[in-house]
């Protein structure tokens, strides 16, 4: 009895979330699937009318499946759309014989929609493809299992960010574990989950008329009442007259449980009225009869015959409507045919003449853009040239004028010793007058020894700085004027230090060159590396050489 209240609640679910489109629709696929010559068009009209049609007609919409399937059988290609498009059409054969309990056979192709989807990767697919599988489970009395494919379907959902399917998945795993655990809290819990997953209105009405149904299921009618009553405003809103008729009629039967007569003929007389709003004779016919039932069960037996005249009128209006269209369509065939087949000739011979002008005007248009985009492309070309002729100039004229700094520099360093070299004449010469006068000849030859160790060191000072020199001219320009340009921070001392490693150097080679120690050289180095931001082991000149290139 359980599993029986389970199905029947995932029926009224399955009907709950797809309102009812426009009366025309199914003309509309049709005709538009009269019209299509192109398979790879076809096939998914026909499944969008088969998921349409299975609503109200499953062996119609099974029917349309299997020419679907034809085509797709026929076409000799492996190619991923059509793939994608067999995995609907198993989805569909599968959800038409579970309906009407052919387990075995849905299994089957449900199946076979999941080894298709494992196969390409479709993730999508294979989650709804799993919740079918649960509601097979499920009529086969196997919760548990039917518990875990509607798992899976979510956990899917949740990777592949298929919001809508997680959403409708919970609503699923909510009807199961409602009766399951047979408690109450369940189906708000996962009613809530669905729509944290998909908060559109559209699925807030489904999930709350969901929960209406099972109230009503429960014989909880005053919560029942409270939901159909909150719907009523969230349906005109999106101006869906078919659920809000359907939800006036429900909440009609409601108030009926409820004892409330006059409530219960109000709300049956707006769904009557929504109903004659859309023309759709078959509520009219349903609701007249819903009327009839209320009255029966209030005694009031005159307004009860009224209402069955008004649910026979329509009843027999239907049946007489349906009977004329299809006298008509017979007496109309051979005269409808030949026309359309007149109608398709002067159509082709309008349709080539528009698919030729068409075909000229893109062409026209096309040619003009390409050769627009030439012409710009051109310009932008000749401008970025110029742009680096001016650029390369600018920095031709930045190195000559580094190169012409650098000279005056030396130029200066020349004058400055030599202007050094005859102070310490005219100091040597003065030391020795000075000497001269000395009458002790121990302190004579000592002032002497002192005088010629002097000269010594200062003509140590000045090899030590023409090597350094030497050394230095060997550098390029091009690096003299990196470091000069973009490493105004460091001092002169530390951008010879670089010059010289830049003719790699050893430390050892630097100090004597620098008339300094070993210590005093890799002290300079760090000071470097910590203004350039340099770990201890980065190359500083690779680092200087490819930062500004």
């Amino acid at each position: 009895m359980k599993i029986r209240n389970i199905l029947t609640l995932l029926f009224l679910y399955s009907l709950s979330i797809q309102a009812q489109t426009q009366n025309n629709l199914k003309e509309t696929l049709k005709l538009q699937i009269e019209t299509t010559t192109v398979d790879s068009l076809k096939i998914p009209l026909l499944l969008q009318l088969a998921e349409h049609v299975y609503q109200y007609d499953v062996d119609e919409a099974r029917n349309i499946t299997l020419k679907a399937k034809k085509i797709v059988d026929n076409m000799d290609t492996q190619s991923l759309y059509y793939q994608k498009q067999k995995i609907q059409l198993y989805q569909m054969l599968a959800e038409c014989d579970q309906l009407q309990d052919k387990i075995p056979t849905s299994l089957e192709h449900v199946q076979k929609a999941i080894d298709i989807a494992n196969t390409i990767k479709d993730m999508k697919s294979l989650r709804k493809s799993y919740r079918i599988r649960g509601i097979l489970s499920i009529k086969n009395k196997d919760t548990l299992k039917g518990k875990e494919y509607y798992k899976k379907s979510v956990e899917i959902g949740k990777k592949v960010n298929d919001s809508k399917g997680v959403a409708d998945s919970y609503i699923y795993l909510g009807i199961l574990s409602y009766h399951e655990n047979n408690g109450k809290d369940s189906m708000p819990y996962y009613m809530n989950l669905s729509k944290k997953y998909d908060n559109s209105l559209e699925n807030l009405i489904h999930t709350d008329v969901n929960l209406a149904a099972f109230y009503i299921f429960d014989q909880d009618y005053e919560k029942a009442r409270k939901m159909y009553e909150s719907l009523i405003e969230p349906h005109k809103k999106v101006k869906n007259y078919l659920g809000l008729s359907n939800c006036y009629l429900n909440l009609g039967n409601v108030y009926a449980f409820l004892n409330l007569k006059e409530k219960s003929l109000q709300a049956i007389d707006s769904a009557i009225a929504y109903s004659k709003i859309l023309g759709n004779k078959d509520f009219l016919e349903s609701q007249y009869l819903s009327r009839r039932n209320i009255n029966l069960y209030f005694k009031d037996y005159k307004a009860a015959l009224h209402d069955f005249d008004m649910h026979k009128k329509y009843y027999d209006s239907i049946n007489d409507l349906q009977a004329a269209k299809r006298f008509t369509e017979l007496e109309l065939t051979y005269k409808f045919d030949k026309e359309k087949e007149i109608a398709a000739l002067e159509l082709k011979n309008e349709q080539s003449k528009k698919t030729l002008y068409s075909i000229l005007l893109i062409v026209s248009i096309v040619g003009a853009l390409i050769a627009f985009v030439l012409i710009r492309k051109n310009n932008k070309q000749r401008l970025q040239l110029a742009e680096n002729e001016l650029k390369l100039k600018e920095v031709e004229k930045l190195k000559a004028d580094l190169a012409l700094a650098n000279r005056e520099k030396e130029l200066k360093k020349v004058v400055i010793e030599n202007s050094i070299t005859e102070e310490v004449l005219n100091k040597t010469l003065d030391d020795i007058k000075e000497i001269i006068t000395f009458e002790n000849e121990k302190e004579r030859k000592l002032a002497l020894k002192s005088l010629s160790a002097s000269l010594l060191s200062e003509k140590s000072s000045k090899s030590s700085t023409s090597n350094l020199q030497s050394y230095l001219d060997e550098v390029s320009i091009d690096f003299k004027v990196l470091l000069d340009t973009h490493f105004s921070t460091l001092k002169p001392k530390e951008k010879d230090i670089l010059c010289m490693m830049k003719l790699e150097l050893s430390t050892a080679e630097i100090s004597k060159l620098l008339n300094t120690t070993v210590a005093s050289v890799k002290s300079s180095r760090y000071r470097i590396r910590k203004k350039l931001e340099l770990q201890s082991d980065d190359d500083i000149i690779a680092f200087i050489e490819n930062t500004h290139n």
